[in-house]
């Protein structure tokens, strides 16, 4: 199936458990970059948020907090304005 802009959805969480830039939220963004579905993602410690474009028909909202989780952060989702 190929890639639409009906497909594509934004993700914005609020991470913690991050220690700095370099190997926490970095570590993240290459992580999730692997995946499959995964369009865009950058992942910032001193706002310990994290928003990611993904293509909703290969990745669900759920297996990326999941994959963050299981590199042993904490994510959930941002609320509206926080």
């Amino acid at each position: 199936m190929e890639r639409t802009e009906a497909t594509i959805e934004a993700l914005q969480l609020k991470v913690k458990g991050m220690s700095c830039q370099a190997g926490c939220a970095n570590g993240i963004d290459n992580m999730l970059k692997q995946q499959d579905g995964i369009v865009k993602s950058t992942t910032t410690f001193d706002s310990g948020t994290s928003e990611i474009q993904y293509d909703k028909s290969k990745i669900s909202e759920k297996e990326i907090i999941g994959l963050i989780e299981k590199r042993g952060f904490k994510a959930e989702l941002k609320k509206e304005g926080k």
